[in-house]
Formats: structure tokens, C-alpha cells, sequence
């Protein structure tokens, strides 16, 4: 069956690439499930973990996507387990171990809100949390494929510190306020840009119209946290010239295109390249926070 065709081939490959295989396939996993809230696909399987009661549902496109987000997530989860089991028994840092455990609980938890998300109607603070959560899981597999590709966390890179952390931080606020968004079907509370409805303030001013409000002005106030990052690396001469760069042009791309995703009236192509692009930038910005060194204590 699959899951033994999966177990037998992961046991022949090296452990660098299964572990980035698994980064993959988890990115993968986040940008199919906003597919399915972007479809409004989120109740194609009405029940759980079945589809109908049955394994072999009928072929709608609202249940191929919900359907198609359960399989995706089950073939991740045994390439997760795997990575983590062999990463427990053989950790090739000293953090990897630790890590490995703390990425099973939020397995575990991830899984568990994925049936809560479904029997109570995708209640938009479980989808939020769901969806932070696949964040912290993709950050801690990062981490592992790292450690198992001979990553050296630079400690010399001081002045990047705090910026990466405040980038990460800021950025993981606006991928929860996003998340918020969406699943609250707020997206075009503020439907003009860069005013929110007549004026440029929220009026009126209800929960949905300062949530867009707040999400949008949060990701221009981002803008310079991002543009400092390439500012430092090249005032001190640090070998980041290139991704911290990228880092900049990818989140000036989002936020183009969530502007553009307004004025468009939330177009299904925009909203899902927006997500998926969001997604990458938060595992970019990840790994270059851990090539400066900024979270070495969590490594120790």
C-alpha cells in the first residue's frame, strides 16, 4: 500500500534530502490548504477523517480539493515521522533531538485542529491557529534539513540579530492577521486602496473593517524592516548580499500583489499566489535569521 511504498522509499535515501523532500512536501501542504479556504472548499468533506463515510467520494471540485488536502497531508505526515524518528534515534546536532520531539506535539496538535476545523464549521480562530501552527512546523523542519546539510549557524553576525528576529516576528503577525482575514471572509472590508471604504480610517469601524485595515498597513510598516535587512548586510560585508535582496523583493512582490488582490476584487489566482508567496518568504526569512546567528540560543 502507500504508506509501505513511502516507508520503503525513504529508508534508502540520505538523510539531507528526505529531510528537505519533507520541507517541501509540508510547503506544499500550506499552500493546498489555502486552495481550499481560497475555493471556499473548506467543507467538501462535511465529515472526518472520511469523506462522505467513504474513502472514495464523489468527484466535485469542492471535495477534490478538501479531499486532495487530506491525502497530501497524510503522505506529509509519514514523511514528517520518518524524518523525526530517525532524526531522534540518530540527531546529527546536538538541538536536533529536542527539536524533533517538539515538532511531534505540534504534529499531533496539527492533526487534531484539522478534525476540530471541520466539526466546528471552520471556526476562524481554529483556522488561524492551524495555519500558525503549519508555520512553526515548516521553521522546525528547516531547521533539521539545516543541521543534517552541514549548516554552520554563524554567531558573528551581530548587528542582524535583532533586525531578523523583528522580521520574523512582524512577519508571523501579518501571516495571523492574513489568516484572520480570509477565514472571517473579511478580505474587501477595506475594498479601496489606499483608502479603506471613503475615507482613509475605517468608517465604519466594526471588527471585519479593522482587521483589513490593520492588515494592510501593518505589511507597509513592514516594508522597512525588510529594506534595512539588505542595508545591513551590506554596510558590514556579510555574504547574505543576495538573500537578504530576494527577502526584499519578494515581500515588496506580496505587497503588490495584496493590494492588487483588493482592486481585483479578491481574484482566486491572486489570493493563492499571495499565500503561497507569504509562505515562502516566512521560510526564506527563517533560514536567513538562522545563517546570522539571530536564534542560536534555541540551537544550544
Amino acid at each position: 500500500n502507500l504508506r509501505v511504498e513511502i516507508v520503503l522509499y525513504t529508508g534508502v535515501m540520505n538523510m539531507k534530502t528526505l529531510a528537505w523532500i519533507t520541507v517541501g512536501l509540508t510547503y506544499l501542504l500550506m499552500v493546498w490548504g489555502n486552495l481550499v479556504s481560497t475555493t471556499g472548499s473548506g467543507l467538501g468533506c462535511p465529515d472526518w477523517p472520511l469523506c462522505y463515510g467513504t474513502v472514495f467520494p464523489p468527484l466535485q471540485k469542492e471535495v477534490i480539493f478538501e479531499w486532495g488536502h487530506r491525502w497530501i497531508a497524510l503522505i506529509t505526515a509519514i514523511f514528517i515521522l520518518i524524518t523525526l524518528i530517525k532524526t531522534i534515534k540518530k540527531p546529527p546536532q546536538a538541538f536536533s533531538k529536542k527539536y524533533a520531539f517538539a515538532i511531534l506535539v505540534l504534529l499531533a496538535i496539527q492533526i487534531l485542529l484539522g478534525g476540530i476545523t471541520v466539526f466546528l464549521k471552520l471556526s476562524i480562530l481554529a483556522s488561524t491557529i492551524h495555519l500558525l501552527i503549519a508555520c512553526l512546523v515548516l521553521s522546525g523542519l528547516i531547521s533539521i534539513a539545516c543541521s543534517y546539510s552541514g549548516f554552520n549557524f554563524q554567531l558573528n553576525y551581530q548587528p542582524l540579530h535583532l533586525l531578523s528576529k523583528a522580521a520574523l516576528v512582524g512577519l508571523l503577525i501579518q501571516l495571523a492577521l492574513g489568516g484572520l482575514l480570509r477565514h472571517s471572509h473579511a478580505g474587501l472590508a477595506c475594498s479601496q486602496f489606499p483608502n479603506c471604504l471613503e475615507s482613509f480610517f475605517p468608517i465604519p469601524l466594526t471588527f471585519e473593517t479593522s482587521l483589513a485595515f490593520i492588515h494592510r498597513w501593518w505589511g507597509i510598516i513592514m516594508i522597512g524592516v525588510f529594506i534595512h535587512l539588505p542595508l545591513k548586510v551590506f554596510k558590514n560585508s556579510y555574504p547574505l548580499k543576495k538573500l537578504s535582496f530576494f527577502l526584499l523583493i519578494l515581500f515588496i512582490l506580496q505587497i503588490i500583489l495584496g493590494v492588487t488582490n483588493v482592486l481585483f476584487g479578491l481574484h482566486t489566482h491572486i489570493r493563492a499566489t499571495h499565500a503561497a508567496l507569504g509562505y515562502a518568504l516566512w521560510g526564506l526569512l527563517f533560514y536567513f535569521s538562522l545563517k546570522t546567528g539571530a536564534l542560536h540560543k534555541w540551537f544550544m
